[in-house]
């Protein structure tokens, strides 16, 4: 995809369930959603990427990834 084909983007930030800020990044693409979903904290720089038709289910995708990278990992 080439940027000419983005319809639109947006970014959200909040707080994740261990209080660290989570950046939501949402690009609208003609035919889909991707969104990425990234933290940094001391540990490093985590990042989730999701794609789907729906903007919600992309997001799902995205911080499912993400939490389980940055998370799992020390358990």
């Amino acid at each position: 995809m080439d940027v000419k084909d983005i319809l639109s983007s947006r970014v959200i930030h909040f707080a994740s369930m261990f209080n660290e800020e989570v950046e939501l990044g949402v690009i609208q693409y003609p035919d889909h959603y991707y969104v990425y979903a990234s933290i940094c904290n001391e540990r490093g720089e985590f990042l989730g990427v999701g794609k789907d038709l729906v903007d919600r289910d992309a997001a799902r995708k995205a911080l499912k990834e993400l939490y389980i990278d940055a998370y799992d990992s020390f358990k």
